[in-house]
């Protein structure tokens, strides 16, 4: 015997929908006339909401509106989901055994190995609201205050009375059926389906800016929050144990029991352009070709879902770039050598240097050195450069809200249902999705979503597409344009079918579905799904996910947090550093010191002489030009002696003594007295080697500009931001679903 297995809804369900009919705060039925609906919906019974709002309370007394507005802890009326009936053994089966054991229990002689355990859903919905987004706060589930007597949760008016809801039965014809042949005209009954419409407001191609215009059917807010627990289908309902499933079949464990608890709130969304059919379906379907026989003449369904927050195109975060240059003071020079040693620095003095400067000694050993060549300075300069780069979230309406963090820990088995209290969720915790745009197309007249069981099972199917001109070009899409007999569209923000009623967009199923009628005219027939920074290039035809460039970046998903604003600065700073140097050099000047006859002719004249060269050693100083005389001190080269050569055999004349050091007023030099010298800032090798790159380098100059190098920044794009997101152009050719019996 077949069980077929089903949901149980408790009398809540009902009861909310009753009441939500019933409730002065919920629906006004407006008298519209004729010739208000005329042009725009055709017959049927309108419906326009009025100053409504929709929230599940626990049971208890009646409320006054201050706590029903404010009070969120009575958020706890509930729908249960809990699936009845006990699971079949092919479930419980875990090891594909052909038997369900417990591992202990023999079964037919023998003792079987152990299967899992295999729990139950069950599932609390509480605190269901559906109302208009007053303050645009995704930690708000329903806002609260008064303006006048009215809730500022209150929708105002949900459509208008050119734009209401509408719930009618049409007779739509030359919808192409199942079989081979083509419609044959209006009159044709196997191309004509009876279909019952409930269809939400058309969607404003211009938004209205008033509440009596329907304003705030594009601004709601639908919030609820949920406990998940996993049942022991062998314990009922309200027993101790019912949530403490062990790990093995048969088992129990308290310490396995848990919890998944959930809150959703979306802000700023809206349903307007949605409508639901429902018809018996046409027939002509045969078992070949991929089609099925199932398809003829039973329950069908059709429907456009729309949800849409809004245009995502110009929904970017800025990001904005500013450099800020700091140009430092020049310090004065200061001296890093000293001329006094051999050594770089400053701390040897004329008398502790080993240039000899404060003597009259020999001082040739050193003089080729630099440290006793050169006074070397240099001046520096310290410039920054800050970088800021800022980037800057835009305001969003429409977000989607998922959390499950609370503020404090409860109890794992803890719900109202079962005489816990409500949750308090953290504020600013969870998955965030901006202005998510989801436009569903599910089947048409003549590609239908079927309902159908074959006894033990449900399934819900969308018809194969078949192969069949009449069919398929009134579903697929030509996007070059040059084939105008293919009449698939995309739905989506910008879009949705060709509309017959000004300021509207289409979607909404028609009353005649042939050539003539539909000329010129796209049917919605692909779904599109976006979020966040999306934008369409070509008029709404198709969907691009904006990807961000130097002053914009996209939004769109967010974990861990709303979106915040970010900044980040990078500060760099150079040393710029000039240096010049004063120099000498040793000269070296010779002269005849000495001439002595070693030597005669036979007349007596010399012939033969010894010549004794005398050299004086003493410092010349650059003056920039060249090398002149020290300014103080110079020693004047001795006159030669006469030679003797042509004299008498006793001849030895002498010049003074060799060698001759520079007085020490010669070699006196410092930063304050250059002794004829004069500061050079050219390009020198050798001044470089000697004071190394850190100290500067010889013929740079400070230039008046900043020296810094401009930062490079990362982007300041948060972390919890992954941008945007975009399916367009959803198609289902065919899809099926089945449920197997638990």
């Amino acid at each position: 015997m077949a069980t077929l297995y089903t949901v149980s809804f408790k009398r809540t369900v009902l009861a909310t929908l009753i009441g939500l009919c019933l409730s002065r705060y919920a629906f006004a039925l407006q008298e519209l006339s004729d010739d208000g609906l005329s042009a725009t919906t055709g017959e049927g019974i309108a419906i326009l909401p009025t100053n409504t709002y929709m929230i599940l309370r626990a049971a208890g007394p009646n409320e006054t509106q201050n706590a029903l507005l404010t009070d969120r802890t009575k958020d706890t009326g509930y729908i249960h989901y809990l699936p009845v009936g006990g699971l079949t053994s092919i479930v419980q089966d875990t090891n594909k055994d052909g038997y369900v054991s417990d591992g202990v229990t023999a079964i037919g002689g023998s003792v079987r190995p152990v299967d899992h355990s295999v729990g139950k859903a069950d599932l609390y919905l509480y605190g269901l609201a559906l109302s208009k987004n007053a303050n645009n706060d995704v930690n708000s589930r329903f806002d609260s205050g008064l303006t006048g007597l009215i809730a500022n949760a209150a929708i105002a008016s949900w459509g208008s009375a050119q734009n209401p809801w509408i719930f009618k039965t049409t007779t739509a014809k030359n919808v192409p059926n199942f079989s081979a042949a083509n419609c044959t005209g209006a009159s044709d009954l196997s191309c004509q389906i009876t279909y019952l419409n409930l269809e939400a407001p058309l969607y404003d191609i211009t938004r209205p800016t008033t509440a009596e215009a329907g304003a705030d059917a594009y601004n709601l807010k639908l919030a609820f929050w949920t406990d998940a627990f996993v049942r022991d289908q062998s314990k009922a309902e309200g027993s101790v144990d019912q949530f403490n499933l062990g790990e093995n079949f048969g088992t129990t464990a308290a310490g396995r029991a848990n919890r998944l608890r959930l809150q959703a709130i979306w802000n700023g969304f809206s349903i307007n352009g949605s409508n639901l059919q429902m018809f018996q379906t046409l027939n002509g379907a045969t078992n070949t070709k991929g089609m099925s026989s199932f398809y003829n003449n039973t329950l069908g369904l059709a429907g456009v879902l729309r949800f849409n927050s809004g245009d995502g195109a110009n929904l970017k975060a800025t990001m904005t770039d500013t450099t800020t240059s700091s140009i430092g003071t020049t310090s004065a020079w200061t001296t890093i050598s000293n001329g006094q040693d051999t050594t770089f620095g400053t701390s040897k003095t004329a008398s502790t240097g080993n240039c000899g400067n404060a003597s009259t000694g020999n001082f040739t050993a050193t003089a080729g050195s630099a440290g006793c060549k050169y006074i070397v300075q240099n001046q520096k300069r310290t410039d920054t450069q800050t970088r800021t780069r800022t980037w800057t979230a835009p305001n969003v309406q429409g977000v989607l809200r998922l959390s499950t963090r609370e503020t404090a820990d409860t109890d794992r088995l803890a719900t109202p249902a079962t005489g816990g209290a409500s949750p308090n969720f953290a504020s600013n915790e969870g998955l965030y999705i901006y202005n998510l745009n989801a436009n569903l197309v599910l089947g048409s007249l003549y590609q239908p979503v079927i309902l159908g069981s074959d006894g033990k099972n449900l399934s819900l199917e969308i018809a194969r597409i078949p192969n069949k001109p009449e069919i398929y070009k009134k579903i697929y899409t030509d996007y070059s344009g040059t084939d105008a007999t293919y009449l698939g569209s995309t739905c989506n923000i910008y879009q949705c079918g060709t509309s017959d009623i000004a300021n509207y967009q289409g979607g909404s199923p028609r009353t005649d579905y042939s050539a003539s009628a539909l000329s010129n005219k796209k049917l919605a027939t692909h779904s599109s799904i976006s979020i966040g920074t999306v934008y369409s290039p070509d008029g709404g035809k198709t969907l691009l996910a904006f990807k961000g460039d130097a002053s914009n970046d996209a939004i769109g998903i967010s974990f861990g947090g709303p979106l915040q604003n970010n900044t980040l600065t990078t500060t760099t700073s150079n040393t710029a550093i000039q240096v010049r140097y004063a120099e000498r050099a040793m000269s070296t000047s010779t002269w005849l010191q000495s001439s002595r006859c070693t030597g005669t002719n036979i007349w007596g004249t010399c012939n033969s002489t010894s010549d004794t060269t005398g050299y004086l050693y003493q410092w010349q100083y650059d003056n920039g030009t060249s090398l002149v005389n020290s300014a103080n001190g110079w020693t004047a080269t001795p006159t030669s002696a006469a030679s003797c050569n042509g004299g008498s055999g006793s001849c030895n004349n002498v010049s003074g003594t060799t060698p001759i050091y520079g007085t020490v007023a010669n070699r006196t030099w410092s930063d304050t007295n250059l002794n004829g010298g004069a500061w050079k800032s050219t390009s020198s090798a050798a001044v470089n080697a000697f004071i190394g790159a850190s100290n500067g380098t010889t013929g740079y100059v400070i230039p008046a500009t900043n020296t810094a190098p401009i930062p490079n920044v990362a982007s300041p794009s948060p972390s919890t931001n992954f941008g945007s997101a975009v399916i367009d152009g959803l198609l289902i050719q065919h899809m099926k679903i089945t449920t197997t019996g638990l």
